[in-house]
């Protein structure tokens, strides 16, 4: 069978038109090359040069297999090419799965960052719950995600899929200003309405306690602290997330409510870790959490 070395080599002696100068050219040895021309010779069962006082002259079979081979050297310049500019983190696509904090907290920064060390790559987001995420991850159609993974991320060990801790924090709760649990003496939660993320990766909460008042779910914060700042709904949620709206004064929090523990890791399938993009990715993410924690 043909191969692109042999196409370089009947090339190279065509050019040269001598085995010696080819030899020098492929930098291997005069009797090596000879061996290896005659081999291809006889595979092919054609004769590819005529020996003549002026050196070797190609035949129309070694004209032939350079021509006809030269769309195949080109197809392959550019596979080398491609490949390059992906381990250069300059092409590809990464495909990436969050929750809603993640979302809010650590994306913006990671994103940021990862734009500095890439070139022409695609990125997608998909903001989802944290069993969509997984499913997701399992079938190929993520490459990595990071959300509200807790204790479970260690059982997916069998399925392949690895874990990184990312942050784990209390959350808090916070109203509009004039909310009127602001002037309560002995302020009772659970008289008013309740909105945040599902409660997936949480620990140790007694926010569900109650099932009779309203209660808004979605992963959606920007939705979440609209409604909280126009309604009289408590919003809960890792105090990053409010952190303009806390600065400005439009929410505050209220100390004393039910809370829970938030716990979010990174998973990935342990062979994407060797993708240049994904590798990247992770690198950046951990960057990103250790200077969040260091806040």
């Amino acid at each position: 069978m043909i191969d692109i070395s042999d196409i370089t080599m009947v090339e190279s002696i065509c050019v040269m038109g001598s085995l010696t100068k080819a030899a020098d050219e492929l930098h291997i040895s005069q009797p090596t090359l000879t061996k290896r021309l005659a081999r291809l010779e006889t595979q092919l069962g054609a004769t590819l040069f005529h020996r003549g006082s002026k050196g070797l002259t190609p035949t129309p079979i070694a004209l032939y297999l350079i021509e006809s081979a030269s769309p195949m050297k080109s197809q392959i310049a550019g596979i080398e090419r491609h490949v390059e500019r992906i381990l250069m983190h300059d092409q590809g696509e990464l495909r990436i799965g969050v929750g809603p904090i993640i979302e809010q907290v650590l994306l913006p920064d990671v994103l940021i960052r990862l734009r500095q060390h890439t070139g022409n790559v695609r990125v997608s987001v998909l903001t989802e719950h944290a069993t969509v995420l997984i499913d997701q991850l399992k079938s190929g159609h993520l490459d990595v995600i990071a959300g509200p993974f807790g204790t479970e991320a260690g059982t997916l060990e069998e399925d392949g899929i690895q874990s990184i801790d990312l942050i784990q924090e209390r959350t808090i709760n916070v109203v509009r200003k004039k909310h009127p649990i602001l002037k309560a003496n002995e302020p009772n939660f659970f008289d008013y309405p309740y909105a945040s993320p599902p409660l997936q990766g949480t620990m140790a909460t007694s926010i569900e306690r109650s099932s009779d008042r309203p209660r808004l779910v979605s992963d959606n914060y920007t939705l979440l602290k609209k409604v909280a700042l126009s309604t009289d709904y408590i919003c809960g949620g890792p105090r990053e997330v409010f952190r303009t709206e806390l600065d400005s004064g439009s929410l505050r929090e209220v100390l004393g409510l039910p809370c829970a523990e938030w716990r979010s890791a990174c998973l990935f399938k342990t062979e994407a870790k060797e993708t240049p993009l994904v590798k990247l990715f992770l690198e950046t993410l951990q960057f990103c959490r250790d200077a969040y924690l260091n806040r």
